[in-house]
């Protein structure tokens, strides 16, 4: 099952909030989630060190 790109923009929204309450807040703005075997997100996790989103399939 392709994760939907729709699930993972919502964890980047809880995210973008955490950091810039935090400062530390940079664009881009990137989060890597874990998912279940039907796909969906089970966790997520920011920091200023991604370069990119990171799916990991549980």
């Amino acid at each position: 099952m392709k994760l939907s790109q729709i699930k993972i923009e919502k964890h980047r929204e809880f995210w973008i909030k955490i950091a810039k309450a935090n400062s530390w807040y940079v664009e881009p703005f990137y989060v890597q989630v874990w998912t279940d075997k039907s796909g969906n997100i089970t966790d997520s996790v920011s920091h200023t060190g991604l370069i990119e989103d990171i799916v990991i399939k549980e």
